[in-house]
């Protein structure tokens, strides 16, 4: 009797814990291939309510080819920002000041001298505005942008508002095969729970630490679509990418939780949906990472706990 009253309790504990996990979103299937210019796209996967959801579409293979950003190399930003403080210098009088610029490792250090303490004054703030604008400059060209996180430690990542944005329109076709699937007249919330599901189906790919990981690992929404795997920043981009298609107007944002990341929206009030308040808005949040099955409104309770604890940074989908 003690034998089977033991069995009994681990079986119960183990069923308890079974029915707690979340359901995980599944891609039965996946298919890619080449038609003339064009690639066709084939899936199927199961959406929060177990229910078998197939899209088909067709982007242009050169769309592909689009311009993304490589491995973030401090060295070779600040080999940048040295060669474009020495072009400033040479613009200044050297009877108002002199300027020395020195690479010291991954630093540039500029250095300034002057008789008048008011021109000491000018030409250093001025040499600081230009460095910085040089680094900015170089992170524009190269596809990223200053990151803060939620302690206020500064990196730099891949610029996730300039991927949305200049994806959108690529990205069209896949939006309008989702949308196609809901029903007539259905209210926004339906399409992107829709297209939730299917982003959250697709296989997820581990995300490296944004403080550490110079850009390493994150794929383009293209590249996403193209590889068939995305981590938390890529599949919440290809998210909002999708989004911005079909609803120009709406207002999104990208939250930064550690290790984490989420996508919210700005819908009409729902009574059944929470919403949380971001610099002043409220947004209905959403999971794109997968492979939980958790619909729009719902977080996970580790995403819940960070973002009560303010434990997250975000930028504004503009």
């Amino acid at each position: 009797m003690y034998k089977n009253t033991n069995v009994f309790r681990r079986t119960l504990v183990l069923f308890i814990l079974f029915i707690s996990l979340p359901i995980q979103s599944e891609q039965i299937y996946f298919n890619k291939s080449k038609d003339g210019t064009d690639l066709n796209f084939h899936y199927q996967w199961t959406d929060s309510e177990d229910e078998i959801s197939i899209l088909d579409f067709t982007i242009p293979a050169k769309s592909l080819n689009t311009k993304n950003h490589k491995r973030f190399v401090a060295d070779l930003a600040q080999q940048y920002v040295y060669i474009e403080l020495h072009k400033e210098a040479r613009n200044i009088d050297p009877r108002e000041a002199r300027i020395q610029i020195h690479k010291i490792g991954q630093d540039v250090q500029v250095q300034v001298k002057s008789r008048s303490s008011k021109l000491l004054t000018k030409w250093q703030q001025s040499m600081a505005i230009s460095q910085e604008k040089a680094f900015d400059q170089y992170l524009e060209d190269n596809y990223y942008s200053r990151f803060h996180s939620y302690l206020g430690q500064e990196a730099v990542k891949p610029d996730h508002i300039r991927y949305i944005n200049e994806n959108k329109l690529a990205l069209m076709p896949i939006a309008q095969a989702i949308y196609k699937m809901v029903p007539e007249n259905s209210e926004p919330r339906v399409y992107i729970n829709l297209l939730l599901s299917w982003v959250q189906s697709i296989p997820y790919d581990e995300l490296q630490d944004r403080m550490t990981s110079n850009g390493a690992g994150y794929l383009p929404p293209l590249s996403v679509i193209a590889n068939n795997i995305g981590d938390c920043d890529s599949k919440s981009v290809l998210m909002a990418s999708l989004i911005r298609a079909l609803l120009p107007n709406v207002e999104m944002v990208m939250v930064y939780l550690p290790n984490h990341a989420l996508l919210g929206v700005k819908l009409p009030l729902s009574p059944s949906e929470k919403t949380y308040e971001i610099d002043g808005v409220g947004y209905t949040l959403m999971e794109p990472t997968g492979p939980a099955k958790i619909p729009l409104s719902n977080i996970s309770n580790t995403s819940r706990s960070n973002i009560l604890s303010r434990m997250y940074s975000y930028e504004k989908v503009i």
